[in-house]
């Protein structure tokens, strides 16, 4: 699912999504990708660009190729659904933003086993890396569905907007300072006798 939003400054697009579980086939893992990228590319360039969702792939712990991505606290053992996360995020130039920061086990693993007896970090938060500026992010407990096994993962982003700055070919400077030398104002002053002069001559000035 994706929804565009607007805010005071731009655009936003949020995506949501569901990936395919481990037991699931490959091909059907690389169909979502494909329809996920799809419906990415669809998205204006310069829109603030969020994906989340239930990805069922954990990050690894080895960022080999996937530095930009990827921070220095991933989790989990990599395997197939990791391997296409990654290159998902890498190829939109996405952030996996929990695994930038260390956190304890509590507010790390984001799915349990219903039996307890396993837990996963594989549901995920995805920003733009160059609007990106990252606050916190942590799993949080109590607010997930009962018959849901996944927590609740909440970040704080800023957005970073760069201003529009005017190029100085765009005006032209006036150095005031020059008139305060008697025989540079004097000049001044006949210069600008003389613009108005020409105007008057042409009959432009009443």
């Amino acid at each position: 699912m994706r929804v565009g939003m607007k805010h005071t400054l731009v655009f936003m697009s949020l995506a949501a999504v569901y990936a395919p579980t481990e037991v699931c086939e490959i091909e059907e893992k690389e169909m979502f990708y494909a329809e996920l990228c799809s419906v990415l590319d669809k998205c204006p360039p310069r829109d603030t660009l969020i994906v989340l969702g239930d990805f069922n792939g954990t990050t690894g712990t080895v960022r080999d190729g996937y530095e930009l991505c990827v921070g220095p606290h991933g989790s989990g053992t990599m395997n197939i659904n990791s391997s296409l996360l990654l290159n998902f995020a890498r190829s939109k130039r996405l952030i996996i933003v929990c695994s930038w920061y260390q956190r304890p086990e509590l507010h790390r693993w984001t799915w349990y086993n219903n039996d307890g007896g396993a837990a996963k970090e594989i549901d995920h938060i995805l920003v733009s890396t160059h609007w990106r500026i990252l606050q916190n992010c942590s799993v949080y407990w109590g607010a997930e569905f009962l018959a849901s096994d996944d927590r609740l993962v909440v970040a704080t982003l800023k957005l970073h907007v760069k201003s529009r700055r005017i190029s100085r070919g765009n005006y032209t400077v006036f150095h005031l300072e020059k008139l305060k030398d008697l025989t540079c104002a004097h000049e001044y002053a006949v210069a600008v006798s003389n613009r108005f002069n020409v105007l008057a001559a042409l009959g432009g000035l009443v």
